[in-house]
């Protein structure tokens, strides 16, 4: 017997001997044996179900011993709340549905059971009919911080960021680190719409009030670079990467190629290299010592290339750096020594082909896909690229 349906019958028991006792006491005798009767037998026959591990038949059998008034009313709701967990989301429903048509159910048990009914269509993705409970439900102070909560899961479920924005700033948090976190990830996800869209002014706009609700927002400072750079602004997109180098240094590896680029449409590979040497000295990960690594190995050759990256894998080891050294090493290397290295660099290009790229700073989620908000835990931002050895 499951730990579950002994909860049930837990919860269904003193109930159903209460209501053989109330009927008895409010009824002639005849009337009592037959009603205790009647019980009796509906009470045992849902055991039977229950010791011949029949759980779904026993559960009904329990639930149609259960009257529904004020006595019963939190019971019912316990019920619900257990088969919703229990991912019986069908009879969840129907069990609150039931409460709520009740025409006797006082004001606050009925809100109560509004908001359980409304949890149990966000288990079964019925998200219209959550959202309209929901928004009954935000009237009453007593439930408005649940409904808040749960409609702007709702909204970023279905991707309305602009009442996602909205509802966010209603919940009282806006002060709040990771509320304002959340907000300028809404006004990111606008800019990305409208950038799709080619509407870049209004782009442009949402990333500058996803600045204003938080100023160290990475993302919104790369999504600025990419608008400048498209538009063939690059001092301004250097600027923009800049600024990231200070919010997020570790980010800065998604935008590597384009900050090389504008750089080369500016003429100013000098200033390409004294942006790479600033971004190393303040702790940048493997691809940008690589970036500075192919630079120094144009202009001064592979030697000088491949003991800059040995110098570097001594401070911050790395598989990545290691496979750039392997490559270096196999062009000058004699006919002897190349197959052991060149079996080497498969080895090491075969590990890296299999490992993750990005990990959730706050459940541990790893994915080669970067994610602004994580599969796993939903959270905003904290998916990043890995650091150490086997990453950045």
């Amino acid at each position: 017997m499951s730990n579950e349906i002994l909860i049930i019958f837990a919860l269904l028991f003193p109930i159903a001997w209460y209501f053989g006792y109330r009927n008895g006491k409010q009824s002639g005798k005849s009337e009592v044996n037959d009603k205790s009767a009647g019980l009796s037998r509906q009470y045992f026959t849902g055991l039977n179900y229950l010791l011949n591990e029949q759980s779904d038949k026993a559960i009904d059998t329990f639930v149609s011993l259960l009257e529904v008034d004020s006595e019963t009313v939190e019971t019912h709701l316990a019920l619900g709340n257990l088969f919703r967990k229990r991912g019986e989301v069908d009879r969840a429903i129907r069990i609150h549905q039931n409460l709520i048509a009740r025409p006797s159910l006082s004001a606050k048990h009925r809100k109560m059971s509004l908001l359980e009914l409304g949890d149990d269509y966000m288990a079964a993705g019925l998200l219209d009919r959550a959202e309209h409970i929901f928004k009954e439900l935000v009237l009453d102070p007593q439930h408005k911080q649940a409904s808040l909560s749960q409609l702007l899961q709702i909204y970023q479920q279905t991707k309305d960021w602009q009442n996602a924005i909205k509802v966010a700033e209603k919940l009282h948090l806006g002060d709040a680190p990771e509320r304002r976190k959340e907000i300028a990830h809404f006004y990111c996800e606008l800019a990305e719409e409208f950038i799709f869209e080619q509407s870049m002014r209004e782009a442009v706009n949402q990333v500058k009030k996803a600045l204003s609700i938080d100023p160290s927002c990475a993302r919104a400072t790369l999504i600025s670079g990419t608008i400048h750079y498209n538009n063939g602004r690059y001092k301004k997109a250097i600027k923009s990467y800049r600024d990231l180098m200070h919010q997020n240094i570790n980010l800065l590896p998604e935008a590597i190629d384009n900050i090389r680029a504008a750089f080369i449409q500016l003429s100013d590979q000098r200033g390409f290299i004294k942006f790479l040497e600033q971004s190393i000295e303040a702790g940048a990960g493997i691809s940008v010592i690589l970036s500075y690594a192919q630079e120094l190995q144009v202009e001064q050759g592979d030697k000088v290339a491949a003991d800059f990256i040995a110098r570097q894998m001594v401070k911050h080891p790395s598989i990545k750096g290691l496979l750039k050294l392997i490559n270096l090493h196999l062009k000058h290397a004699s006919e002897t020594a190349k197959p052991s290295l060149q079996m080497l660099h498969d080895v090491v290009t075969k590990l890296l082909k299999n490992k993750p790229v990005y990990h959730c700073n706050h459940c541990g989620f790893d994915t080669k896909t970067l994610f602004w908000q994580c599969p796993g835990c939903k959270s905003w931002g904290s998916v990043e690229p890995i650091q150490g050895i086997e990453g950045e």
